[in-house]
């Protein structure tokens, strides 16, 4: 009789369980622009800026959301889950977020720190002592003679993207080096943390660590250290100390496949390496050209077959759990009474940290922008230094922004590597220009 009361009482857990998670959107109070301030009508010119794009056939798929004050003031989506089937996109859908994860990453290192498990100062030898004696190649140039290290990798480097580490030349690195992570295949999510540690610790640097911004798999090495730190997978660390404080059940670094199949968003590339545009499919009357994405082929994103939580790419989550996320970082680490982070973790990580000199000396990606622990930086226009909005992006056309003057934050997905479309600098000029006086 126990036994059976024990069963009862876990079904019974679990249909709560189930229950809340499938209204947790529900739960999450709706409102007019008006109502926090914001004119409806200019905010349309959202819809038909991410329409313009949709109608074009560029983007498969599109959902927008805005909130403040944990308050959902406006939504949008347009498409479906899969061209040519009825399977509309929505705030529930999941998204492939590429770089979207870094941040979260981010946050959950501030979180290790906070329990005292490092500091921002911790090296990265600590954790993986193959990275205790690298060398470094000035510039990424192979044809240099290789330095020893100056100084030790700091979490702080890793966190800000001055480690010296570089990216594959698929992904953004420019160097000689970046074309042997491409050679190499690094980071490898079908390779488990400390095999990709092993092997990219055997790679030189592209510069001293501090002395220059360099976008990289730095954020993927915080993973990796999270998982020696905590004696867990990333994914599984965010899920018990920031995922399920705040609610958020719907996102992960891996899925079930009846999620996957029922959920998930077909990801799609402009055509490259001899593939042909969709054109026309279903009743579709737009000329798609896009063709499916081969990018996740050997290890499907968000699949149980990903031996490795990469810091810096991977999660797969929805618009409403991105929302949420943001809207803890707007009100400085809490949300719904949920205390994640302190209020100084939130402001290290959304605080210029790189100066803008050394961002100017970086990759593609650098150009200037400020970078604080973890989030990109934008400056009102016209002034030095302060700030605008804090975003990041990911390369399958997923991103958002979070405004630290009155704590408004907007997402956008989409599912569409290389496709280049960011929407998120319009919308947050849109939402801008659409508040009232």
């Amino acid at each position: 009789m126990k036994n059976v009361l024990n069963l009862l009482t876990t079904q019974l857990l679990s249909l709560i369980f189930i229950f809340f998670s499938n209204n947790l959107l529900a739960e999450m109070p709706r409102v007019t622009p008006e109502e926090v301030g914001f004119d409806s009508e200019k905010l349309a010119a959202i819809v038909a800026r991410a329409d313009s794009v949709y109608e074009a056939g560029l983007l498969p798929n599109y959902v927008i959301a805005l909130a403040k004050d944990g308050k959902i003031f406006f939504t949008a989506s347009r498409g479906d889950r899969t061209i040519g089937t009825d399977s509309p996109v929505d705030m529930d859908t999941l998204f492939p977020l590429a770089s979207m994860s870094k941040p979260i990453a981010s946050s959950a290192i501030f979180h290790l720190i906070e329990q005292g498990e490092l500091t921002l100062d911790s090296k990265l030898s600590d954790f993986y002592p193959e990275f205790e004696s690298m060398l470094v190649a000035e510039n990424g140039s192979l044809d240099a003679q290789f330095e020893d290290l100056t100084r030790p990798i700091t979490i702080l480097d890793l966190l800000t993207h001055t480690s010296g580490i570089e990216y594959r030349s698929a992904i953004g690195g420019t160097t000689d080096v970046a074309e042997l992570y491409e050679e190499i295949g690094l980071i490898d999510a079908c390779l488990s943390a400390s095999e990709n540690m092993e092997l990219l610790a055997q790679l030189p640097l592209v510069a001293q660590p501090g002395e220059k911004w360099n976008y990289s798999v730095s954020t993927d090495v915080l993973g990796a250290v999270i998982e020696r730190v905590s004696g867990m997978p990333l994914g599984e660390y965010v899920a018990e100390n920031i995922f399920s404080p705040l609610g958020i059940t719907q996102s992960a670094w891996k899925h079930s496949n009846d999620r996957l199949s029922s959920h998930f968003a077909t990801l799609y590339n402009p055509p490259a390496n001899g593939q042909v545009a969709l054109g026309r499919a279903g009743d579709s009357e737009i000329d798609w050209r896009l063709s499916e994405s081969e990018r996740y082929s050997a290890c499907p994103v968000g699949s149980q077959a990903r031996a490795f939580d990469m810091g810096g790419s991977g999660l797969v989550g929805t618009a409403n759990d991105y929302l949420i996320y943001s809207m803890m970082i707007a009100n400085l680490g809490e949300y719904n009474g949920a205390r994640i982070l302190s209020a100084e973790s939130i402001e290290t990580q959304t605080t210029q940290t790189v100066p803008t000199a050394l961002a100017n000396l970086g990759g593609s990606l650098g150009g200037g922008r400020p970078f604080g622990a973890g989030f990109g930086i934008s400056i009102v226009p016209d002034t030095i230094d302060e700030p605008d909005y804090f975003s990041w992006g990911g390369s399958n056309n997923t991103g958002f922004f979070v405004d630290p003057k009155d704590g408004t934050v907007g997402v956008q997905m989409s599912s569409c590597y290389r496709c280049r479309q960011a929407l998120i600098p319009d919308i947050e000029q849109i939402v801008d220009e659409a508040r009232l006086d």
